[in-house]
């Protein structure tokens, strides 16, 4: 082969014709398409399960919230919102016990109790206000606090008592309880709370007082803790429902609300919460 034949070859040989070129930018172009479609939906899957397990975590910390707080209510505590059910107000138990005696047929201020399991004596009042409640078996008159109503006055000290192994509890003032207990039992409760669902948020209200009629109104209430978002608005608003109980049942709290994610992501919850039906 001479010299010029050979260079004609090697020029011939290292080019692409047009149709390769074309057939090589179709098949990269499709590649590429493929490619980033893949991407695509594999980020938009990680994203929407990102966001269901968020509304999930959402609405189990809402749930255990609220069903871990209400299992400690009083008896007969709980009020719900006549006009849209979307605030619940209870009295929290604090301890309870079983007393010795306590002021019915007469007003003391000083009374003897077997010990308590999570108070011991020389507890500070000051720092925890908390009151006795005695058969709470009715909410009629359960949230105003006379001098002989079914809660008493402040409790002031947790001395020991005169009886061995007993406990003596003395109040701000003297007291006289409607009724005794069949079953001796004695509560320790502190003040009210509520929660409410409102502004697709749930929000907790503590420490603003024992309220004759019921109020839900944020002029009314204090010590405001948002304790959950996302939550639903309007025909979607969470509410309560309350069944009291009965000599054979616990009361139940139903608590309904939604989560509401992105893309109109919602997860819903019906949850039920017994409350206790021995005061």
């Amino acid at each position: 082969m001479s010299i010029t034949s050979y260079f004609r070859f090697r020029h011939k040989a290292s080019g692409f014709t047009l149709i390769e070129m074309v057939v090589t930018i179709v098949i990269i172009g499709i590649l590429g398409v493929g490619i980033s479609s893949f991407i695509g939906n594999t980020t938009k899957g990680m994203v929407d399960t990102a966001e269901r397990s968020q509304i999930a975590t959402i609405a189990w910390l809402v749930s255990e919230r609220l069903s871990r707080s209400l299992r400690h209510a009083l008896p007969n505590s709980i009020r719900i919102s006549s006009s849209d059910s979307r605030c619940l107000e209870y009295i929290p138990i604090y301890a309870g016990t079983d007393y010795l005696g306590v002021p019915v047929t007469v007003s003391a201020s000083q009374f003897e109790v077997a010990p308590f399991s999570n108070i011991a004596s020389g507890f500070n009042f000051a720092t925890q206000p908390m009151r006795v409640a005695v058969y709470p078996n009715s909410d009629i008159g359960l949230y105003t606090l006379t001098t002989t109503s079914m809660i008493s006055s402040e409790v002031s000290q947790l001395n020991a008592g005169t009886t061995t192994n007993a406990q003596a509890i003395t109040l701000s003032s003297s007291h006289q309880f409607p009724l005794d207990s069949p079953n001796n039992r004695l509560f320790l409760v502190t003040e009210p709370n509520m929660y409410c669902f409102q502004s697709g948020l749930l929000v907790h209200y503590r420490d603003y007082g024992y309220n004759t009629v019921f109020s839900d109104s944020s002029s009314d209430l204090s010590n405001e803790t948002v304790m959950g978002s996302r939550l639903g608005q309007g025909l979607n608003q969470g509410k309560f429902n309350y069944t009291p109980s009965t000599l054979q049942r616990n009361g139940v709290i139903s608590i309904e609300f939604k989560v509401v994610g992105d893309d109109s992501l919602v997860h819903s919850v019906n949850q039920e919460v017994q409350i206790r039906n021995v005061p």
